[in-house]
């Protein structure tokens, strides 16, 4: 056997092993190893960036502003305009950087409109209906408060559509902006391999599903069809071709910037069109939808005819059982009754509370009775208590599959260098041998 023989067998079988051990590298069957891999990772990455940031430009500018905002607020000076920009600053980070999750995936394929958005524009409507007023801060709908909002005090009036409306369309907007960010990825890995004179994998894969072949199903071939489609509109019609591709609900957007990256589509023509109708045109058309449905008069509405369209009885249930549309009519209102409720009760007490937060965790934490009431308060009695908690675990879940991820990529990293190492150790002994020949 020649020596580059004996050199690559010798190579898969290290791949082999190191591809076994991959596999072991989970919180569920090593997780002492797992996560000192991610704070590995982790380490690397922010030193990684740190050394970047360091060394960008724009830190030039950035930290003489870090610095004053630091000393002003270490000196105390005017606490009530900082505070108010802390507030902003949490508010635009944490919205923004929900869109980009929602464009790659957050991890699991789950999309942040569907589990953020738009419940916060159905707690907006509905503490609307509650505090009879639309002046109430909803910056506080965020990872670390998911409390119903506080209504605070101010006469009672008629919120409209339009006020509804103007009071979610900033959210929505800055939302729809991070998912334009987060096409930024597939365009710049196209965009590269195309420099390089590569060819992406995606696009590869989509030149594969359009081969004819018996094995593929009537639906994969429609899916690469309408890829297809996709490919030559772009290509047709350029910078409007993508908005219009980016101003509806596209769940194959994604091939959009590998399309776009492909054919080196100049970068800001691609991202303002997708910014256009990302972060303008599609997220105007959702607020409009939702907040027509999410209303108490279009809400009844739309109850009151599937009470009339749906069938009276169900086959099997005595003559005195309401019809389902009426019972799912009356269990929608008792929960928002009760959300309702507990968005009053909350907002007296936030109002009648002076006391700092870690006083009221010891006051909790010496009085029974207190711990008790606190256990009760946690138990999900309404729709949207339980989606919270639905949405919490999967943020968990994402968390998980995030500390697995960094630490087999570190792992990863380690089998390269080893692979590496393996190949100059082969070299060296075949150069020794020659020498000894």
């Amino acid at each position: 056997m020649a020596d580059s023989e004996v050199e690559d067998e010798a190579i898969t079988q290290l791949r082999l092993r190191q591809a076994k051990a991959l596999r072991n590298v989970t919180l569920l069957k090593s997780p002492v190893q797992t996560i000192y891999y991610c704070c590995c990772y982790a380490a690397n990455g922010f030193y990684s960036g740190a050394k970047w940031v360091a060394s960008h430009p724009v830190t030039l500018v950035i930290f003489p502003a870090l610095v004053a905002y630091a000393g002003t607020k270490w000196a105390g000076y005017k606490q009530n305009l900082l505070t108010e920009f802390e507030e902003n600053v949490k508010y635009v980070v944490w919205w923004v950087g929900l869109g980009v999750l929602s464009s790659i995936g957050l991890g699991t394929g789950m999309h942040t409109g569907l589990l953020f958005l738009f419940p916060h524009i159905l707690k907006v409507c509905l503490a609307a209906e509650t505090c009879g007023h639309f002046r109430f801060d909803t910056r506080d709908d965020m990872w670390y408060s998911s409390e119903s909002f506080k209504c605070g005090e101010g006469p009672e009036e008629v919120v409209s559509f339009t006020d509804l409306f103007k009071k979610v369309i900033l959210t929505a907007v800055l939302w729809g902006i991070g998912t334009a960010i987060g096409e930024i990825p597939p365009y710049w890995l196209s965009y590269s391999a195309a420099v390089a004179g590569q060819k992406n994998v995606a696009l590869a894969e989509l030149e594969e599903a359009l081969r004819p072949s018996h094995q593929r199903n009537l639906f994969q071939r429609m899916v690469a069809r309408m890829e297809q489609w996709m490919v030559s509109f772009i290509r047709s019609h350029g910078f409007f071709g993508i908005l219009m591709l980016a101003s509806y609900p596209n769940a194959a957007f994604d091939l959009c910037g590998l399309v776009c990256g492909n054919f080196r589509f100049p970068f800001w023509k691609f991202f303002g069109a997708t910014l256009i109708g990302k972060g303008f045109i599609k997220v105007t058309g959702q607020v409009v939808f939702f907040v027509a449905v999410f209303r108490r008069d279009s809400r009844e509405a739309i109850l009151a005819w599937l009470e009339r369209s749906l069938p009276a009885r169900l086959p099997g249930l005595g003559s005195g059982a309401h019809s389902p549309a009426r019972e799912l009519h009356l269990f929608i209102n008792r929960s928002i009754a009760k959300y309702q409720a507990k968005v009053l009760a909350k907002s007296a007490a936030h109002l009648a509370e002076r006391r700092w937060w870690w006083r009221r965790g010891l006051d909790v934490l010496r009085s029974r009775q207190e711990l008790q009431r606190l256990m009760m308060a946690l138990i999900p009695d309404t729709v949207a208590e339980v989606w919270s908690g639905f949405m919490a675990l999967l943020m968990a879940a994402f968390a998980l599959s995030c500390v697995t991820a960094f630490a087999q990529a570190y792992r990863m990293q380690l089998d390269d260098a080893e692979v590496i190492a393996a190949r100059q150790r082969l070299a060296a002994a075949r150069e020794q041998e020659r020498k000894q020949q």
